[in-house]
């Protein structure tokens, strides 16, 4: 059966489809080496970008499910609503309000931080339809396995990593029938792919630098965490009580 994370890992499979697209094409048009790092430089912080909005989408729907699922917020994971009431302030003390450098008016400011302040009130009285969702899930840093954990955590739902770990496409993705093996080279391989992004990033010098194939592995890595991903999220769902 299709699920609302098949969904999303569709689109994230569709998207790491069109990053080696392009990749693949500029290395074929015979373009200067430097270009062709460029466009493989580019083309791996594109794609940590776009991994790490892939995690906070999957987690933002594992939540929508969990609250759906439940008959009222006392029953709510606590630190789901506790983490949604602090972020929801949090983002309308960071408002912008100065001298006249923003656009933004302070009418528009105030009735976009009242919206938010009913939204969040009316969802811990028991407004289960309320979207509170943007602003509950977010990662402080990279999405390390740590981060991609923490996300997962505020429903409940813990050491995400491991649990992906027994997987089809994750066991075949590293050629390991042992979870535990493939856990620890599933944190290895993340971690390793974050410090690759960061170096691309915090530096102009072409040393700093991936190569197609390196790009063509990332790929197929997140690829098989996505499917994981997505089979893993729904087999720890609680039966709906509504």
């Amino acid at each position: 059966m299709t699920t609302i994370f098949n969904i999303v890992a569709d689109d994230f499979l569709a998207d790491l489809d069109a990053i080696a697209e392009l990749v693949a094409a500029v290395q074929r048009t015979g373009n200067s080496a430097k270009s062709r790092i460029a466009s493989v430089n580019s083309s791996t912080l594109l794609l940590a970008a776009t991994f790490e909005e892939f995690i906070r989408e999957m987690a933002r729907q594992y939540a929508r499910e969990i609250v759906s699922r439940n008959t009222g917020t006392g029953q709510l994971p606590r630190k789901l609503a506790a983490t949604a009431w602090k972020r929801t302030l949090e983002e309308l003390a960071r408002a912008k309000i100065d001298t006249g450098g923003t656009p933004v008016s302070l009418e528009t400011i105030a009735r976009n931080a009242r919206l938010s302040f009913e939204t969040i009130c009316s969802f811990m009285e028991g407004d289960r339809e309320q979207d509170i969702y943007g602003s509950l899930i977010h990662n402080e840093n990279n999405m390390r396995p740590n981060q991609l954990n923490a996300v997962f955590t505020i429903s409940d739902l813990s050491d995400v990593c491991f649990k992906i770990s027994d997987k089809p496409p994750l066991l075949n993705y590293f050629e390991d029938e042992d979870t535990g093996r493939v856990h620890g080279r599933l944190l290895i391989r993340l971690n390793d792919f974050i410090e690759k992004r960061n170096e691309i990033a915090h530096s102009l010098n072409l040393g700093n630098s991936s190569v197609p194939d390196q790009l063509v592995d990332d790929v197929g890595f997140f690829r098989a965490l996505a499917l994981s991903l997505s089979v893993t999220l729904p087999e720890h769902l609680p039966v709906s009580e509504a």
